[in-house]
Formats: C-alpha cells, sequence, structure tokens
C-alpha cells in the first residue's frame, strides 16, 4: 500500500532490487565482452563465428554503451525520488507513478539479459544453443516492451497531476525513461531479429540469404506497423517517443557498411538500402508531425478538475501491478 506522505517499504525495496540487479547485468556484460571467465570467449567472437549478411559492423554494437548509460541515469532519476518531496510526500511513492509492475519487468529484463548472455556464449560449443538464446532474446525484448507500456500507462493516469504540479517530471519521464527504454526495445528487437537468422541459418538449414531477407522482411513490417500504431491508434500515448527510428537507421547503416556491395550488390543489399530509406523517411515525418500535434493539438489544454484528480484519487483505482 502507497502511504501518502511517508516511504513506503514496499516501493523502496522494488527499487533497490532493480539496481541491484543492474548493478549484476553490468557486471556480466563487463565479463562478456572480452571473454572473461565464466564465459568462455569474447561475445564478438560468437557473433564473427555465426555471421549473418544482415550483421552490421562491429561499430554498432557501442550502442551497447548508449543503452547503459541511458537505463544508468533512468535509475538515478528514480532514486531522486527518494531524496525529493512534493505536497503529498516523497515523490517516489506521492503519487507512485512507475507501478510495481514496471519493477517486476525491469527485474525480469536483467535476469534474461544475463541468461542470454551465457546462452550466446556457450552456443560456440553446440549450435542448438542459439534457439534457446533467441527465445531468451525475445523475453528480453517482450519486459522491454512491457516496461514501455507501464510507463505509457503511468501518464495515462497521472500525466494530467504532473503537467499541471510537476512539469519537469513528466517531460523526464517520457524524454528519459520512455525515450531510454525505447532505445533499448529496438536494439535487443534488431538482435532478435539477428539471432532468429542465425538459427534459421544454422538450424533449420536456410541459406544465409534466405535467413535474412526473412528477417529484414520482419523488420520491414515492425517499422510500418509501428509507424501506423504510433500515428493513428496509439498517439496520444506515444507521441514524444522518437528513438525507435535512429536505432534501426544506427543499424542499417552498419549494416550498409559491411553488407552492401556498391561493386554487385546483393538482394539483401538492396533490401537494406531500401529499408534504411524508409526508416529515414518515416523518421523525417513523425518528426513533423509530432511537432505539428504538439503546437496544434497540445495535451491538457483544457484541463478539468476531473482530468486533474490528486494522486490519491487516482491510485485508489488501480491495482497493485499498476501502483
Amino acid at each position: 500500500m502507497t502511504t501518502m506522505g511517508g516511504h513506503n517499504p514496499g516501493r523502496m525495496a522494488a527499487i533497490f532490487i532493480s539496481v541491484l540487479f543492474f548493478l549484476v547485468v553490468i557486471v556480466f556484460n563487463a565479463l562478456a565482452g572480452p571473454g572473461v571467465y565464466p564465459f568462455l570467449g569474447s561475445t564478438g567472437n560468437v557473433s564473427a563465428m555465426f555471421d549473418t549478411q544482415i550483421t552490421p559492423s562491429g561499430w554498432t554494437f557501442s550502442i551497447w554503451g548508449v543503452i547503459y548509460t541511458w537505463l544508468t541515469i533512468i535509475l538515478c532519476y528514480i532514486l531522486s525520488g527518494l531524496c525529493r518531496k512534493n505536497a503529498y510526500g516523497w515523490v517516489y511513492c506521492s503519487p507512485p507513478v512507475l507501478p510495481y509492475g514496471f519493477f517486476v519487468a525491469w527485474v525480469l529484463n536483467m535476469v534474461f539479459n544475463v541468461a542470454w548472455l551465457f546462452l550466446w556464449d556457450h552456443s560456440l560449443g553446440d549450435t542448438m544453443l542459439m534457439i534457446p538464446a533467441f527465445i531468451i532474446l525475445l523475453l528480453v525484448t517482450l519486459t522491454n516492451y512491457t516496461m514501455i507500456f507501464y510507463s505509457c500507462h503511468a501518464l495515462h493516469t497521472f500525466g494530467a497531476w504532473l503537467h499541471k504540479y510537476h512539469n519537469m517530471d513528466l517531460w523526464l519521464i517520457r524524454m528519459l525513461v520512455q525515450n531510454g527504454l525505447c532505445v533499448y526495445s529496438t536494439w535487443t528487437t534488431i538482435a532478435s531479429l539477428i539471432n532468429l537468422t542465425i538459427v534459421m541459418n544454422y538450424n533449420a538449414d536456410l541459406t544465409a540469404m534466405g535467413a535474412a531477407t526473412v528477417s529484414l522482411s520482419i523488420l520491414t513490417a515492425l517499422v510500418i506497423l509501428w509507424f501506423v500504431l504510433e500515428n493513428f491508434v496509439f498517439e496520444k500515448h506515444v507521441r514524444y517517443i522518437l528513438t525507435i527510428y535512429p536505432v534501426v537507421i544506427v543499424a542499417l547503416c552498419g549494416n550498409m557498411t559491411k553488407n552492401y556491395d556498391s561493386a554487385a550488390p546483393s538482394r539483401n543489399g538492396y533490401f537494406i538500402a531500401v529499408v534504411l530509406g524508409l526508416a529515414i523517411t518515416l523518421f523525417v515525418v513523425r518528426v513533423c508531425l509530432v511537432v505539428w500535434k504538439h503546437i496544434k493539438e497540445p495535451f491538457y489544454k483544457d484541463l478539468s478538475l476531473e482530468e486533474a484528480l490528486s494522486p490519491v484519487e487516482n491510485a485508489e483505482k488501480k491495482n497493485k501491478l499498476f501502483l
């Protein structure tokens, strides 16, 4: 139960456990990168062994540094709520903007992250491990989507109140939490497709070109589907999420530098170029739409008393997974 005005031991525990599991992930990733014990080899060596026609250049994988830095900043922001107060009490629980479900998904995500590192590493000796590695990576991606869902639901619940009384926190959740998680989510989605390509090529005996074409087709469908959903279905919930296309563009640029031969372009080489052009176009259109809607259709323009319910009234309506 959230105690307005006082500290909430359960919510504090959820935050600290999330920080602890994140630190564990950082340690294991630091060991997995160069292949230090308990890992058998470096993550780069595994990637080189299972090379595909959609594996990007090595420089693109530096995005993991961006991801973990961004996640660190997100946790610092969440921890700052333990030290800040508003009219109702401590910021982290009054109101409980990020619910328990968010932290449950975070912890599960960290567990799956480490599990994938070990499966990926040990696949050097057993290619069949690529199948469970793919499944675990899908779970990493799914828990990422779950965290985004909870953050969007939180702003749906408390957005009006935050806009009126704590606008800085509203924008920090939008730009820091949601966009940071989307960088992580988009990259793990792409990583899942690379892992799927490996499974199709090495375990299902599909040709390297055919496996890559299937994954590129899925990526194209996902990009188009997301554009439709973000602009016509969930626009009010995801208006200010803008980091998905840049991640796709970076990944495809890495693919162009590694897998596109301008002298004799392959089928997938053309495919990568087309999807890159599509991603850039959709990103430009999306930015224009967001700017236009921010000016012409701002949120909470005619804020009513009912829409700006106090945190207490909002909290009473939600179950624990959403609190």
